[in-house]
């Protein structure tokens, strides 16, 4: 039994009965309702893809990934739901990971998400939880949480365990944690099935090029190896130069359209009003996510894109008199970007040290700070949007990275770096080809820190010469 989708990256995609009534439900229906890219489309108009084209893309490059590394069965057996010896379980397995990876995206994909994030830490900081651990406010919590806990008509766990699949093995392959590190890498590595697909078809609805690659090439070339009794995911020597080309475009389009500027400012702006909205009980704590999840697929159905934009503007016609968060609405609600002060040492920054890091978020929280009280002396009811990230845009883990991850594990059986098969059958970190790229790039990670205004305050600071006053002091 096939179900026939046709995808404008991919061409027809073809589902399994398993899959098809995983796609029926309120849960992966949702997904439509939720942008791939969050804001991005006020920058780049086309932008306006979902989730869910994007997750059965990335089951299509899964199936396509295990053709190519000999681990797929055929047609007759992956589509006949009465056969389900290992193989053709492993299989199925594998498409369903692919397939719901994202059932917990919150609405705007990392937008909102990040709102959750920066509460969850807040109450975290200060004790929070009533006695009780607090859940780590992500959408991958969320997910695994809809793949265990709905066993009911209509719910995920019921359907999985029909069509004789494992929801645990399946949530611990999903969360790249799963005791078989070939499932994990085909999920979570540098070169894994999911990045595959956004790159593609990132680049295609934005129209930068950035995230264009061979990906015929790359499933050309890849491979497995057997070390150490572990069975881990490789790709052909032949192939360096289009994994190489693969990891810098990444890099680029995280550079570039993602974290520099660009869409990340809208991003910044609904993460913060969403964070007040959770504070003051006008939209849905993540304890109350989980629990409309495990009881009310309706309920949890409605909590997209529509969800978020329906309180902004809830919140623009009540009588609310909160000045930052009134204004954030409005230039969300209308598009009205806000001022990036992008003056050293708040300024994108190539690191090669966690030390360089260090001093760097240390110069610019200082100037941050610096920049709040001179704002206060201009405009009192001014605000300052203050971003430093949690990770920087790299090509790939160097050496340094890695052994401080491993603490003396073995990096060929490390999940993420991408190994590379010699012709003579040898492994090797792509880090340690002589001839890659990545030997030498993966000593630089991109530092991208910012500092938002509004419009208004920007040229207040401007016409009172502060912004003047930054680029000539030394922080």
């Amino acid at each position: 039994m096939k179900k026939h989708i046709f995808d404008n990256i991919h061409g027809y995609i073809h589902l399994t009965r398993c899959e098809d009534r995983i796609m029926q439900t309120a849960y992966f229906q949702r997904l439509r309702w939720i942008r791939q890219l969050g804001f991005s489309f006020y920058i780049f108009p086309g932008a306006t893809h979902t989730r869910f084209s994007h997750v059965l893309g990335v089951l299509h490059v899964m199936h396509r990934v295990l053709g190519s590394i000999g681990k797929a069965v055929s047609d007759d057996k992956l589509f006949n739901p009465d056969l389900r010896e290992e193989a053709t379980n492993f299989h199925r397995t594998m498409r369903l990971a692919a397939m719901l990876h994202d059932i917990g995206t919150f609405p705007f994909s990392h937008t909102i998400e990040l709102g959750y994030i920066n509460h969850w830490k807040k109450q975290k900081a200060h004790g929070g939880g009533n006695g009780k651990k607090l859940l780590d406010a992500n959408h991958e919590t969320l997910g695994s949480h809809i793949i265990l806990n709905t066993d009911f008509e209509g719910g995920i766990t019921r359907i999985l365990k029909e069509e004789g699949i494992d929801p645990l093995e399946l949530s611990k392959i999903i969360a790249g944690k799963s005791s078989n590190l070939l499932a994990n890498q085909l999920m979570h590595s540098d070169v894994d099935c999911d990045r595959m697909d956004y790159l593609l078809r990132d680049a295609h609805y934005t129209g930068v090029k950035f995230g264009t690659y061979d990906i015929e090439m790359l499933l050309r070339h890849l491979t497995t190896f057997k070390y150490k009794g572990q069975e881990a995911f490789a790709v052909k020597d032949d192939a360096l130069t289009v994994v190489d080309y693969f990891l810098f475009c990444r890099y680029s389009w995280y550079s570039t359209i993602i974290d520099d500027g660009t869409g990340y400012k809208f991003d910044l702006i609904a993460a913060k009003i969403h964070e007040y909205f959770i504070e003051n009980d006008m939209a849905h704590s993540f304890d109350h996510l989980v629990k409309t999840v495990s009881q009310d697929p309706n309920e949890y159905f409605k909590f997209n894109d529509n969800y978020f934009f329906a309180k902004v503007h809830e919140f623009l016609g009540s009588q609310s008199t909160h000045p930052m968060i009134r204004e954030l609405s409005e230039m969300l609600a209308y598009r009205v970007p806000p001022k990036q002060i992008k003056i050293a040492p708040a300024e994108p920054t190539l690191i090669v040290s966690e030390e360089h890091r260090q001093e760097l978020v240390y110069k610019v929280t200082e100037t941050a700070k610096w920049l709040e009280n001179e704002i206060q002396n201009v405009d009192p009811g001014a605000w300052l949007i203050f971003d430093v990230p949690q990770k920087d845009v790299m090509f790939t883990k160097n050496h340094d990275s890695l052994r401080k991850e491993l603490r003396g594990d073995d990096p060929l059986l490390s999940r993420d770096p991408v190994k590379i098969l010699t012709r003579y059958g040898e492994p090797k970190l792509l880090i340690d080809v002589s001839n890659a790229l990545m030997k030498i790039l993966s000593q630089y990670r991109n530092f991208i820190p910012r500092l938002y205004v509004s419009p208004s305050t920007y040229e207040k600071l401007k016409s009172k010469k502060v912004l003047e006053a930054m680029r000539e002091r030394k922080f």
